[in-house]
């Protein structure tokens, strides 16, 4: 099994789909729905979640444990491009595949996902803090990068500062 971490500065929150429901009520990530605004933002985070989910399997099936985790983070400190200096929030998202190779490019174990998400559409001005130049997730340009993808290795896991991911990591590898 070969275990992937994602990060992004784009919404992917996965608010469960199960958003036809009279108001007030809560997604599945405890986010309260309550007028026409905030169900607005739901949808347009559940779709951008589905279109990552959808290029995520376009080179095979994936499976995941655990909702995407936001977190304020330091882009300076990060992959993320240049251009998002301080503060902002991001979202990273674990899932695995049982094909180990899946999206190997050459000498990047990652290099063909990175391809297939560059420029993808996505919706933004949902809860994120970064401004994009263009509505897409952007995998390739070191200057406006706002996704980028690491492969978790079982002997180097480490892969974050953030306590959260290492947790979730170990608790994939630990399985």
């Amino acid at each position: 099994m070969a275990i992937y971490c994602l990060q992004t500065l784009v919404d992917i929150t996965d608010t469960g789909g199960q958003l036809n429901r009279a108001f007030p009520f809560k997604t599945q990530t405890g986010e309260l729905i309550h007028d026409k605004y905030t169900l607005r933002i739901a949808k347009m985070q559940q779709q951008n979640f589905n279109t990552l989910i959808q290029c995520l399997q376009i080179r095979g099936n994936v499976a995941w444990d655990s909702y995407p985790l936001m977190a304020k983070i330091v882009t300076a400190q990060s992959n993320f491009g240049s251009v998002y200096e301080g503060a902002h929030k991001s979202w990273a998202f674990i899932f695995h595949s049982e094909l180990t190779d899946i999206y190997a490019d050459g000498n990047n174990p990652v290099g063909g996902l990175e391809q297939d998400l560059d420029l993808i559409p996505i919706l933004n001005f949902c809860k994120e803090t970064a401004t994009f130049p263009i509505n897409a997730f952007i995998t390739q340009d070191s200057k406006t990068r706002n996704t980028f993808v690491l492969k978790v290795d079982d002997k180097q896991h480490i892969i974050s500062q953030r306590d959260d991911l290492k947790e979730l990591i170990d608790t994939y590898i630990n399985r």
